[in-house]
């Protein structure tokens, strides 16, 4: 196989006065801008990229994109990189893979002489016994495994990631996408268009026919022109539910790659379709290749694939090929026509290089030197995304390829996927695909907004779905070329040949799926995008068999690779501020970190503000605290199997602390939840438990109770969040409410009402209180939080009211007694730790943690209790150990403490064992300094008000 550079093509992509020098295993070599790294090798006369993982077998191009499973190289620190893809750049260290010492002296090759033992599934029968060999056998297999070598000292990348919510996704940037985005982009939707490539186009991009070249020119300006975002060097690599779309972005200008998560109103599918190797006696041979590699090797990279070649062609594809390579000086030895019962049987040479092909053609059998073997045997159609959404591609024979049978309504595919037709009809349907994603995309967009919490309606009717009216693609017939009369290569990355497959079936593994697994085909760097069909097809001849019988496997995410980096994104934490956040910056604030959110932590003097919500009326933004809507008529149920009390008979408007447990009897959270209408429910949690009460929730239901109808969508930022709490908070809304009679009787403590709160409707209102004060606490759609903060406090001019942060919260609960799950619990303490055993239902039907709190029933526990200092005016250190007398056994420690302004003193909470959580019980408590003070346990949790009667005002 002799590989050029030729002269200036008129599609080129390369830069010819940007040379660019690099090394390939040590040796110095150049390319050009724009050139991958394996069109730049192959320039340079190199045939050979890699060595095959089992029997170590010489692998040249094959495609030359980003599935060829024989361009896996080194670069520099960086593994596994896809060099018929990747861009080549300056500097670049590129060494080979799977081969020592060298590429070109493979001393693994060796193992071809041991094929007969290294069939399919050798390693499962092979090395049973003895089995305390198993070890060995272990790291001698590791040593056969594929693959770079990975630098654990290699610096941190910078990796990035991206929320979006785009109208329309287009994964697939051919004629048929780009019509799509382009249509769906002039009906007014926001579109994203996914390019895989390094640019739009498709297959139009190494076509030498003017036309195409001319349809590309007008789609590319029309793509310019329009609103339509382009992300090229991009892959759509997993569908979830609803649209869920992750998109790895390989180009992004500063991080190695950038994951996207896109929420698509609709997702329109045009991958176009992958050529499919043809397996046959010596098809693994480097040179040959599929007629794609030829046209882009030529049109994109001006390179000569080879000096003399036969054509294998059943289609367009190869014949297209044929014309290129003519162009530029290769000699045609041979046109074999597929269609008309032409094979190719074998190859014959060196394990390094193809130099003639035994075909059987016009003439019967004959053997044709060459160096080059182009093989157009067909296409695999890519239906993984399709795949995703619950679609199973059905096998039409006449065209030899899966098509899609009946994806959700907001998924549709368009262009090859599809079927056949020329470029304008391939563009006319891609155009009415994108149109219909548009309108459906409509109906979607007006659906949620109707059911988003915000004061202002929703302007129309909700639109129709639009009924899908797009004219058919057709189906060219085409030959079902899988397999000549010769065994060969079906996975050449993992050295599985069609012969391992049958064997495979014999021996029972006969289901596409175990025989996948038990071989490893379609198990390499393609992924099965090559070898699938080839892998069914054998399956079913073993099985004697149709393809449609068989069947294919269950594409899974990712379809194509993305980093560990990409994954984790940036290394950082968001911060997350409320919106009123811009008043407190205005006002003097001092902000906390908590968690990923900036709290207001005071405004000057935290005394001075629990003083304020004592005496007068105070607000504070509480916006971070965990709110989950519940909805559906079995979330009685859920909140019973979550929580350790009751819920079945919480009527509508009346609200319920509850404490949960992990299985372990651990307290895990504890918040209120409130009853909104007949199935409709709120549930509030910790501000640092938001996500893991989610989890949590999610778990339950998707995991144990899958068949409960309860939906559940987390809303913390949906609405804004205000505390209004102090004997003269009632005064205060009455200012700015409507709808609702704040009086003590109609709306009483632990009860929740809908009202309009200065003029913002919407807006649920609970009476309950953290702070032991007269409270109500406002969830209001977040748009509007801002404003009802600001009306809330010019109302509450004459009343006294002022702004109370996090430290003055803290100072007025731990008054009350309110204990914070995880500062004064920890992963030890099981829910009658926190003194709240009654709340504790045993009688109850199952729930989280029932088996281990009627275990710790009957047992003694630490316990949390309130302490009080005997020095009033000694505050201990949280964290500050209580031991026995004059020595230093440990009896507890102190977990919340603080000077209260209140009573003139200092308070805590503490846990302790259980002979000393008696009330009056003496403590010793030994301080950061050494020193030990003498505190004594009260009767109760709250210092102030225990009876609760301002709370309840």
């Amino acid at each position: 196989m002799t590989m050029s550079r030729q002269g200036v093509q008129p599609t080129e992509v390369i830069d010819r006065a940007a040379k660019l020098r690099f090394r390939w295993n040590g040796k110095r070599f150049s390319g050009f801008e724009g050139d991958t790294i394996a069109s730049a090798l192959a320039a340079a006369g190199e045939h050979i990229f890699s060595r095959s993982m089992k029997y170590h077998r010489p692998r040249g191009i094959l495609t030359a994109d980003y599935w060829d499973p024989n361009l896996m190289v080194q670069v520099g620190d960086d593994p596994n990189v896809r060099a018929g893809h990747r861009l080549l750049e300056s500097g670049m260290d590129v060494r080979s893979q799977n081969a020592w010492p060298s590429l070109n002296r493979d001393i693994k090759a060796a193992n071809s002489l041991l094929g007969r033992f290294l069939t399919a599934g050798f390693y499962y029968k092979t090395f049973m016994r003895p089995q305390w060999l198993w070890p060995t056998y272990e790291r001698v297999l590791a040593t056969f495994a594929p693959g770079g070598k990975i630098d654990l000292d290699t610096p941190h990348a910078y990796h990035d990631k991206r929320y979006t919510h785009p109208d329309v996704v287009v994964a697939g940037a051919g004629p048929a996408g780009i019509s799509a985005a382009l249509a769906a982009s002039s009906a007014g939707a926001s579109v994203l268009l996914v390019s895989h490539e390094h640019a739009v186009g498709g297959h139009l991009r190494y076509s030498s026919d003017a036309a195409d070249q001319a349809a590309l020119t007008e789609l590319r300006a029309a793509l310019d022109a329009s609103d339509v975002e382009v992300l090229t060097d991009s892959t759509v690599t997993g569908r979830y539910e609803d649209n869920w779309l992750g998109i790895v972005q390989r180009n992004h200008p500063i991080a190695v790659e950038r994951l996207i998560k896109a929420r698509a109103k609709t997702l329109v599918v045009a991958p176009g379709l992958i050529e499919r190797p043809y397996v046959f006696e010596g098809n693994d041979r480097p040179g040959v290749i599929t007629p794609g590699a030829a046209r882009r090797l030529i049109n994109l990279w001006g390179v000569k694939p080879g000096e003399r070649a036969v054509v294998f062609s059943a289609n367009a594809d190869g014949d297209a090929a044929v014309a290129d390579l003519e162009r530029v000086g290769t000699e045609i030895a041979a046109v074999i026509d597929g269609r008309t019962g032409g094979s190719v049987s074998s190859t014959a040479g060196s394990s390094r290089a193809v130099e003639a092909v035994m075909v059987n053609g016009t003439n019967g059998a004959e053997r044709i030197d060459a160096d080059l073997l182009v093989v157009a045997a067909g296409w695999t159609a890519p239906t993984s995304l399709l795949n995703m959404a619950g679609d199973r591609p059905v096998y039409d024979p006449a065209a030899a390829r899966f098509f899609p049978s009946d994806p959700p309504s907001n998924v549709l595919a368009t262009g090859g996927l599809a079927g056949d037709a020329d470029l304008d009809g391939l563009r006319q349907h891609g155009a009415a695909t994108g149109r219909l994603a548009a309108a459906r995309a409509a109906a979607v967009r007006h659906r949620l907004q109707s059911r988003t919490a915000r004061a202002l309606p929703v302007d129309g009717d909700e639109p129709a779905w639009a009924p899908d009216e797009r004219a058919p693609l057709g189906r060219d017939p085409h030959p079902e070329l899988y397999r000549a009369d010769t065994h060969g290569m079906v996975d050449m990355s993992e050295d599985i040949s069609s012969k391992d497959l049958v064997a495979a079936a014999h021996e029972g593994y006969d289901s596409v799926e175990l025989a996948k697994r038990y071989t490893t085909a379609t198990m390499g760097p393609s992924q099965g995008k090559l070898e699938t069909v080839n892998t069914v097809a054998a399956i079913a001849e073993a099985r004697g068999e149709t393809i449609s019988e068989v069947g294919t496997t269950v594409w899974r995410p990712p379809y194509a690779p993305l980093t560990l980096g990409a994954l984790a994104g940036r290394m950082f934490e968001p911060v997350r501020v409320s919106s009123i956040q811009p008043w407190h910056e205005a006002n003097n604030v001092s902000v906390i970190q908590a968690g990923q959110w900036l709290r207001p932590d005071h405004y000057g003097d935290p005394a001075a503000e629990v003083r304020n919500v004592r005496d007068n009326v105070g607000l504070i933004d509480v916006t971070p605290l965990g709110k989950l809507d519940l909805r559906g008529p079995d979330v009685p149920k859920l909140l019973s199997l979550l929580y350790v009390n009751k819920w079945m008979m919480l009527g509508v408007g009346r609200v319920r602390y509850g404490m949960m447990c992990a299985e372990d009897g651990v307290v895990l959270d504890d918040g209120v939840t409130g009853r909104l209408g007949e199935d409709h429910y709120m549930m509030s949690t910790t501000s640092s438990g938001a996500g893991g009460v989610w989890e949590w929730v999610e778990n339950w239901l998707q995991t144990e109770r899958p068949d409960w109808q309860v939906h559940v969508t987390p809303v913390t930022t949906a609405y804004a969040s205000i505390n209004v709490a102090g004997p003269k908070s009632r005064e205060l809304m009455s200012r700015v409410c409507e709808g609702v009679d704040l009086d003590a009787e109609a709306f009483p403590y632990m009860t929740v009402r809908e009202a309009t709160v200065a003029g913002v409707a919407g807006c649920f209102m609970w009476r309950i209180g953290f702070t032991g004060e007269l409270s109500f606490e406002l969830h209001v759609p977040a748009g509007h939080g801002l404003h009802v903060w600001e009306t809330l406090m010019d109302a509450g001019s004459d009343l006294g009211v002022g702004p109370f942060g996090l430290e003055g919260q803290r100072i007025m609960r731990l008054e009350k007694g309110h204990f914070i799950v995880g500062q004064d619990t920890d992963g030890l303490t099981l829910g009658p730790s926190t003194g709240l055993g009654s709340l504790i239902k045993l009688d109850k039907d199952d729930f989280a943690g029932k088996p281990e709190l009627a275990w710790a029933a009957d047992r003694s526990l630490p316990m949390v209790v309130a302490i009080q200092p005997d020095d009033p005016d000694v505050v201990p250190e949280e964290a500050a150990q209580i031991v026995r007398g004059d020595t230093n056994e440990i009896l507890g420690r102190i977990t919340s403490s603080r000077y209260s302004p209140t009573l003139n003193r200092s308070i805590c909470l503490g846990q302790v064992e259980p002979d000393l959580a008696a009330g009056g019980t003496k403590l010793t408590v030994l301080l950061e300094s050494g020193e030990r003070i003498s505190a004594t346990v009260i009767d109760h949790h709250a210092h102030f008000d225990p009876a609760g009667e301002r709370l309840r005002g």
